[in-house]
Parts: structure tokens; C-alpha cells; sequence
């Protein structure tokens, strides 16, 4: 049993353990994994080859991720931004996938992140790809169904997480509806609650797999928002476009969260007295009166106004790798940290968005219901950028990159890419 192998590979290993470790794969938990894994050797030769440090990366949080997993189902995780019911609530979502099939979280985590081998900005698909195509789930004797579940968990793991920092958004299941194989496997019922169920847990267990990561008791009550209106979305199909409509439903009622994901709504909401919902919104409203509407050809208006104009189209953009710019644009620099109740933000933010509403809804003339993906390129780390490189993203940066950004549409998806190039904030 693979959950008996990695209870013994990981029975003396400790968090910060693993964290520390200089050089993961000299350690006896690397050998002992790829023991219970051989089909992965070759995968993570491959990554120490392309990238070490990406790779060193990787294989921590992967180990992590199982370590805490375990921990959670022997009930002996803690963790200071939960309490023992917001544990104890993961703790039996959990086992109940467990009495279904064991096998299926174990290797969901194992091999979940493999594909930032290939290509980070896109891993989870490229994750999917190395799977299926090298038959990486075969030695486990899985039925169809259950490997399919497991692969489709795989190639959609941030959908959950990037709803909830809104970097995505419902809309955002427009690639899962789509999905012929994934639409046939949700339409046995047990396999889409299992399926968003799993997208659920395995949320919480990835985040908590990076050591800086900080989350709280609010989180279960907006994932299990999430989870339900997912399983709203995905009981439409096969019927794709009463599905694709009411995933567009619930993204313009996410309008404001998703836009205040910049400001970290997701993380610290409800932390203090003061960090409502609707501060977090007032923020963003009170930034609009700084906008140089004339300047960009925009007109003036209220914030309900231009959700139900302008920035309805930001319910068809998903922004990847993109949310520590957002917050640059909000701040002016990068913080992980909460703020005060007078806290301002620049309009920067809310005119990147006007930007790319107008330009995207402009380039939509294949299908204007395409899901738009935005990649943020050009940084190698936002962390880590001078002040000086910072104070380069001015109204005419910002207009410039999305106006000569290269885009593209995949006739099979019926999706777009745009990438944004922000390399020259980078140079010298």
C-alpha cells in the first residue's frame, strides 16, 4: 500500500526538515520516494537538468505536502492560523475521499507539480501531459475512472486557489466544460462531488506546502462557497452553455472580490475588526477619482456602472503569475503583510484592468466568449526588484505592454492567450 510506504518514508522526517535541506535529492526520504515511485527518476533527472533551484523547490513542497497530509489524517497536524474545528472539518472531508480509494490523494500530491519541470507558467497541464502520455498511474492498478480523476485533479489544481485570490475567475471553468474527456466523468454525480472535492482538500494542503504561506479560519467558509457553486456550474453539463452562462453569472457577482485579491481580501479578511468585505471594496472604489479618464478616452463613471460595462469582460480574464504585480500596482511594492484602516492605493490597479477589458474585448473577434489567459512574463522575481525598477510602472508602462502584447487563440480551446511583457521594468 503506497500509504503504508510513504507513513514509513516520512515517520522521522519533520517540516522544517525538509524545508532545510540544501540538497533534497542526497537525502535518504529522496531514495526512499523514488523507491516507491521509479517512474519518477527519470522525471526528476530531467529537472535537476533544466532548473536545480526549481527543482530543489518542487521536490520540498511535494514532500511537504505528503508530510502534511499524513499529519492531518493521523490527527496530529497543527497549525497556528487553525483552529481545532477548521482541522478537524478538513480532517473528515478527507477521510471520506480515503474510504473511497487511498491511493487517490497520495498520488494526486506525488505527482501534482511535475510538470514545472517542463514549463512552470503552465504546470499543472504540462503535469497532465507527462502523466498520461508516459503512463505514469498504470503501476497502480486503478480503475478508468479513478486514474481519470486523478489526472483531471492534476490538470486543474489551481482552478480552486486562483478563484479564491482571484486571479481567476468562475469563468474560469470555461476550459473544464470543454473538457470532452472531464464533462464524461462528471456526469456520474459521484465522480464531480469527488472531483471538486478533492480540488477543495488539495487546495488547503498545497498552500500549507510552502513554508511562508499564511492562511486562517475564513478560508473553509469561502472554499465551501466555492466548492458548491462549482457543483452548480459542472450539474449543467452536458448542456455547455447553460454551464458556461452560469459560470459567468457567478464571476460578475465576484467582480469586486477578485479585483481586491490584489490587496490580499482573501488572505486577511475578517483577521482584524476592521478588514471587511466591504473595506477591502471601499478601498478600491475610493482609488477611481485618481484615474485620468480623458488621458486613456475613458468616461467617467461609478463603480456599479463600470462593473456592468467595462469591467464585465475582466470575468473572461484569468491572470497567471500575475498577482504579485497586481499588488505592486495597488502599493507601489510587494507586501505580505495586512494594513491599516486609512490605507490608500494607487488607481493604477483599476486602470491595468480598464486596460485590459478594453484590449482584450477589442481582440475577441474569433469568439467573444473565449476565455481569455494573461500571462505576466518578463520577471524573474517581483521579490527582489529595486525600488527604482518599481517606479518604472506609470500609466503610459502600463498602457504600452498591454497595447503590444503578442496574443494568440487556440481554434480547438476556443481560448486566448496575451502575454505581457514587463521585462524592461527588469532592465537596467
Amino acid at each position: 500500500m503506497i500509504i503504508n510506504q510513504l507513513q514509513q518514508i516520512f515517520a522521522d522526517a519533520s517540516l522544517s526538515g525538509i524545508e532545510s535541506s540544501n540538497e533534497i535529492e542526497k537525502t535518504q526520504i529522496y531514495t526512499d520516494f523514488l523507491k516507491s515511485f521509479p517512474n519518477l527518476s527519470e522525471v526528476f533527472e530531467l529537472g535537476i537538468t533544466r532548473d536545480k533551484q526549481e527543482f530543489t523547490r518542487t521536490i520540498k513542497h511535494i514532500f511537504r505536502s505528503i508530510k502534511i497530509f499524513l499529519n492531518i489524517l493521523s490527527d496530529s497536524f497543527t497549525y497556528e492560523g487553525f483552529s481545532s474545528q477548521t482541522l478537524s472539518k478538513i480532517l473528515k472531508k478527507l477521510e471520506k475521499v480515503q474510504q473511497y480509494n487511498s491511493l487517490i490523494f497520495p498520488l494526486i500530491l506525488s505527482y501534482h507539480d511535475i510538470g514545472k519541470f517542463i514549463r512552470k507558467r503552465d504546470h499543472p497541464h504540462q503535469s497532465f501531459i507527462l502523466i498520461s502520455t508516459r503512463n505514469l498511474l498504470s503501476p497502480f492498478n486503478l480503475l478508468e475512472n479513478d486514474r481519470m480523476l486523478i489526472e483531471k485533479v492534476i490538470q486543474y489544481h489551481v482552478l480552486f486557489a486562483t478563484i479564491y485570490t482571484g486571479e481567476s475567475t468562475y469563468y474560469g471553468s470555461y476550459s473544464l466544460i470543454r473538457d470532452p474527456i472531464l464533462a464524461q466523468l462528471l456526469s456520474d454525480h459521484k465522480y464531480l462531488s469527488l472531483f471538486i472535492d478533492l480540488l477543495e482538500i488539495f487546495t488547503y494542503i498545497d498552500i500549507l506546502g510552502y513554508s511562508y504561506s499564511r492562511i486562517f479560519d475564513h478560508y473553509p467558509v469561502y472554499y465551501e462557497k466555492i466548492n458548491q457553486n462549482l457543483k452548480d456550474i459542472f450539474r449543467l453539463l452536458p448542456n455547455e452553455e447553460k454551464a458556461i452562462q452560469k459560470a459567468l453569472l457567478y464571476s460578475q457577482e465576484w467582480i469586486d472580490w477578485r479585483i481586491a485579491g490584489a490587496l490580499r481580501i482573501f488572505q486577511f479578511v475578517g483577521t482584524k475588526s476592521y478588514l471587511t468585505e466591504n473595506f477591502y471594496f471601499n478601498v478600491i472604489k475610493s482609488s477611481l477619482e485618481s484615474i485620468p479618464y480623458e488621458q486613456f478616452n475613458f468616461t467617467r463613471m461609478e463603480w456599479e456602472q463600470l462593473k456592468e460595462s467595462l469591467l464585465k469582460q475582466s470575468c473572461k480574464i484569468q491572470i497567471k503569475y500575475g498577482l504579485a504585480f497586481l499588488m505592486i500596482l495597488a502599493f507601489g511594492s510587494f507586501h505580505r503583510s495586512s494594513f491599516n484602516e486609512d490605507v490608500k492605493i494607487s488607481h493604477k490597479l483599476i486602470l491595468f484592468w480598464m486596460l485590459l477589458c478594453q484590449e482584450t474585448k477589442n481582440r475577441s473577434v474569433k469568439d467573444e466568449k473565449g476565455l481569455w489567459n494573461v500571462y505576466v512574463l518578463g520577471i524573474h522575481n517581483w521579490f527582489t526588484l529595486p525600488r527604482k525598477n518599481l517606479l518604472k510602472i506609470d500609466e503610459k508602462l502600463i498602457s504600452t505592454v498591454i497595447q503590444e502584447a503578442e496574443s494568440f487563440f487556440d481554434e480547438e480551446l476556443r481560448e486566448y492567450t496575451l502575454n505581457l511583457d514587463l521585462s524592461i521594468i527588469d532592465s537596467q
